[in-house]
C-alpha cells in the first residue's frame, strides 16, 4: 500500500508542541518590549505583584515495577476513588491514572481491573514491559518488533474460537476499503444505513491489512458501543497467529483529551477553557496510531469542539482513517471532518492545503469559504462570523442542488472511498396523545411561563409557513418547558406500553430527559413489568447489563435515553456466550420528539437490524407528541430533515413523507 504524504516523526503533519505557529506568536507575546519608565513623580503606593504559581511538573509516565511485581492501572469511576485509594491504588498525575503496584491485586481493586483494549490496559502493558527506556515506553515512536511484551509481557487477552462470519454486503465493503488504500487512498467512509453490520465490515478490513507499517489501531466511540467493539475486535482476531494481531485502543469522544500531552515549558493560563485550548493546539501526540476509526463519526460535525480538533491530529497523523456512520451529516457544514478526503478525491480543488497548524475555527473558515467558493448557500449566522446553509424557502433548486453536490462528493457515481447502502425500510406511525383537561391547563401554563420568559413572539412566518424562532437565548427556557411536556405524557406512554407487552411484544422507549426515564419506568414497575434502564449516568459495564437483560427477556422493557451503538433486535449473536436473543417482535416508541434527523435515524435503528442468520428484523417506530402542540412541529420538522439526510448519502428511502403526512392525516 503506498503510504501517505507524510514525515517519519509521530507528529509530522500535526503542531508540535511548543513548535507551531499559535506557540511562537505565544512565547512572542509573553516576551514581548517592556515599556519606557515614565518621569519621576511623587511615590504612590503601588499594589504588591503577585508572583506568578511555579507550574508543577510531573513524571508523564509509570515508574518501572520493582523486581518481582508488576502494576495493574485500574479503571476508577470518580465516585469511587476514595475506595481504590484506601484500598492501596494511587493516583499518578503524569499518566492521570490510578495504578497499583504489588504482586497480585488485592481482591478490593479488582472491580477497577482495566478492560482489553483500553487506554488502562494500553498504559499497563507498556509499564510491564521489559527491555525499553522509560522515555520510550509511552507507546510513540516505538516501532512494532521493539514494543515490550511480545514474548509474553502484555496481557494476553481471553479469545475463544471465531464465531461470526462475515456476509456478502460487508465483504463488499472490505473489498472497496482496501481497493482504496492500494490505490493511494488513505480515507474511507462507511456510511450503511443502521443494523448492516458496520463494525463488523471495519475490523474486517483492518484484519486484512497486511501492510507490515499497520500495528496500532485507535477507535474513538460513544461510551455504549465500546461492549460491542470489544467483543467483536475479540472474535475477528480469534483464529489469527499472536504476532498477526494489531493492537487496538478504545476510547470516548469524551476521553480523547487523555491522547494528547500536557506541555509542561508552557503557561497555559488560569481559565480551564484557556487551560484545554493550549493543551490541544500544542501538547504532543501520546500515541503512534497507524488506523483511525471515528465511530458514529456524525460526533465530529462540530469541528471547534475539543474532541474533533484532537481527532483531526490524530487523522492528520496516522495512515489510514475510517468515518462510521448511518448519519454522517444532513448540511453542507457538517462535513468539515471530511475536508481531506473530499480535497484529496476532487484533485486540483485545495481546501486546507498544507497548512498543518489549521484547527478548530480555521478549518471552519477554510470549509465555508470553499463551499461558497462552490456555489453553496452560506449565509451569516445568528451568531456573527460563522457561516451556516441557509436558502431562501421558495428556491428549492438551490436546497437540491447544494444536497446533491455534497452527495456526488460522498457517494454518487463512482467514489471510490465510500459505500452507503439502505436497509429494509423502516415502519413509521405518528402517535399522536391527547391531554386530558387537567393537562391540558397544565400545558397551557407552562406554555404561558414559556412565552413570558422569552418574549413575544414565539412564532415567525417564513415563506408562509409558521415555524418556531431559533433564538438561542431560548434554549435554557426551551429545554424545561419541552420537560413539561414530556411528564404529561407519561400516563399515556404508559398504558401504550403496556398494550403492547400484553400483545407479545418487547418495547424499547425512547426518551430525552433522565427524570422522564426515572418516571416512566417506575410507572411501569408498579404494573408488574420488569423494566431496564440505559442512561449517561451509568457505566459501560452497567449498561450493558441492562441491555442484556432485554434481549434475553428478562426485561420486556427497556427504557433509554442513548440513541445510538446499541442492540435491541430479535435475533442477535450474544457473545462471548454464543447465546441468541428473544425471537419477540420489537416495537420502538420515541416518546420525546427530536428536532435532529440524527437522532431519530439512529433510535429508529436500534430494534430495526439484521439478525444472526442475516434476515431483517422489522421494528415498527411510533413517533410520540402531544396533539395540538409545538410537538407535532418538531415530529413534522425532524421527518422533512430525514428526507435530507437520505438525499446527501444516497439513501432516498430513509424516509417518504407524504406517506408519514398521510398517516398523521387518518389518525
Amino acid at each position: 500500500m503506498p503510504p501517505r504524504r507524510r514525515k517519519p516523526t509521530t507528529t509530522a503533519r500535526t503542531v508540535g508542541a511548543g513548535k507551531s505557529a499559535a506557540a511562537r506568536k505565544f512565547k512572542e507575546s509573553a516576551g514581548g518590549t517592556t515599556k519606557k519608565a515614565p518621569a519621576k513623580r511623587a511615590p504612590t503606593k503601588r499594589a504588591p505583584t503577585r508572583k506568578r504559581a511555579v507550574r508543577k511538573t510531573v513524571a508523564p509516565d509509570l515508574r518501572l515495577p520493582d523486581p518481582g511485581e508488576r502494576v495493574w492501572v485500574l479503571d476508577v469511576p470518580f465516585e469511587d476513588r476514595a475506595l481504590a485509594s484506601a484500598s492501596g491504588a494511587r493516583w499518578h498525575p503524569g499518566p492521570r491514572v490510578f495504578a497499583y503496584y504489588g504482586i497480585e491485586l488485592p481482591e478490593a481493586l479488582s472491580s477497577f481491573e482495566s478492560m482489553p483494549y483500553s487506554l488502562q490496559r494500553w498504559i499497563e502493558d507498556d509499564a510491564n514491559g521489559a527491555g525499553v527506556e522509560p522515555a520510550e515506553r509511552p507507546g510513540a515512536g516505538v516501532e512494532p518488533a521493539e514494543r515490550p511484551g511480545k514474548e509474553g509481557e502484555w496481557r494476553p487477552e481471553v479469545l475463544g474460537q471465531r464465531s461470526m462470519t462475515p456476509r456478502e454486503t460487508q465483504l463488499e465493503s472490505v473489498r472497496r476499503h482496501l481497493g482504496a488504500l492500494e490505490d493511494g487512498f488513505p480515507y474511507f467512509a462507511q456510511m450503511d444505513s443502521t443494523g448492516l453490520g458496520k463494525t463488523l465490515a471495519v475490523c474486517e478490513a483492518v484484519r486484512q491489512m497486511r501492510d507490515q507499517e499497520i500495528g496500532t489501531v485507535l477507535v474513538v466511540a460513544p461510551k455504549g458501543a465500546l461492549p460491542g467493539w470489544r467483543r467483536t475486535i475479540a472474535d475477528t482476531e480469534a483464529d489469527l497467529d499472536p504476532a498477526e494481531r494489531k493492537r487496538w485502543l478504545l476510547v470516548t469522544y469524551q476521553s480523547t483529551k487523555k491522547l494528547l500531552t500536557v506541555p509542561e515549558d508552557i503557561d497555559l493560563g488560569k481559565r480551564k477553557k484557556t487551560q484545554n485550548k493550549r493543551t490541544i493546539a500544542l501538547g504532543e501526540l501520546r500515541f503512534d496510531i497507524d488506523v483511525v476509526i471515528a465511530d458514529e463519526s456524525h460526533a465530529l460535525m462540530n469541528i471547534e469542539s475539543q474532541q474533533s480538533q484532537i481527532l483531526w491530529r490524530y487523522q492528520e497523523a496516522a495512515r489510514a482513517v475510517v468515518w462510521m456512520s448511518a448519519t454522517p451529516g444532513y448540511q453542507p457544514m457538517h462535513f468539515a471532518y471530511m475536508a481531506r478526503a473530499i480535497e484529496q478525491s476532487l484533485g486540483n480543488s485545495p481546501i486546507i492545503g498544507d497548512d498543518d497548524d489549521a484547527l478548530g475555527y480555521a478549518l471552519t473558515t477554510k470549509w465555508a469559504t470553499f463551499l461558497e467558493e462552490s456555489g453553496f448557500a452560506l449565509k451569516e449566522g445568528k451568531a456573527g462570523g460563522l457561516k451556516t446553509w441557509r436558502w431562501e424557502p421558495e428556491d428549492a433548486a438551490r436546497r437540491e442542488r447544494d444536497i446533491g453536490t455534497i452527495h456526488r462528493w460522498l457517494s454518487g457515481g463512482a467514489v471510490p472511498w465510500s459505500i452507503s447502502r439502505p436497509s429494509p425500510p423502516t415502519p413509521r406511525e405518528p402517535l399522536g396523545q391527547e391531554l386530558t383537561a387537567s393537562q391540558k391547563r397544565l400545558y397551557n401554563a407552562a406554555w404561558v411561563d414559556y412565552r413570558k420568559e422569552v418574549g413575544l413572539p414565539n412564532w415567525k412566518s417564513v415563506g408562509g409557513k409558521r415555524v418556531l424562532q431559533k433564538n438561542p437565548s431560548t434554549r435554557a427556557a426551551a429545554l424545561r418547558f419541552r420537560q413539561k411536556c414530556s411528564y404529561l405524557r407519561i400516563p399515556a406512554s404508559a398504558d401504550q406500553v403496556r398494550s403492547w407487552v400484553r400483545d407479545g411484544n418487547q418495547v424499547f422507549v425512547s426518551m430525552f430527559y433522565r427524570e422522564s426515564v426515572a418516571a416512566l419506568a417506575e410507572t411501569l414497575r408498579e404494573e408488574g413489568l420488569d423494566v431496564a434502564v440505559v442512561d449517561g449516568s451509568m457505566s459501560s459495564a452497567d449498561q450493558e447489563v441492562a441491555i442484556r437483560s432485554f434481549q434475553t427477556g428478562a426485561a420486556r422493557v427497556i427504557v433509554s435515553t442513548t440513541t445510538s451503538a446499541i442492540n435491541l433486535h430479535a435475533g442477535e449473536l450474544l457473545l462471548p456466550e454464543k447465546t441468541v436473543s428473544t425471537a419477540a417482535p420489537r416495537v420502538t416508541l420515541i416518546h420525546d420528539p427530536r428536532w435532529t434527523p440524527i437522532d431519530i435515524r439512529q433510535i429508529e435503528g436500534r430494534a430495526n437490524r439484521i439478525d444472526k442468520d442475516h434476515n431483517h428484523t422489522t421494528s415498527t417506530c411510533y413517533y410520540g407528541y402531544a396533539e395540538g402542540t409545538v410537538e407535532e412541529e418538531m415530529v413534522l420538522t425532524g421527518i422533512e430533515r430525514i428526507a435530507d439526510l437520505g438525499s446527501i448519502v444516497g439513501q432516498a428511502d430513509l424516509i417518504d413523507p407524504e406517506a408519514f403526512l398521510a398517516a398523521r392525516a387518518e389518525r
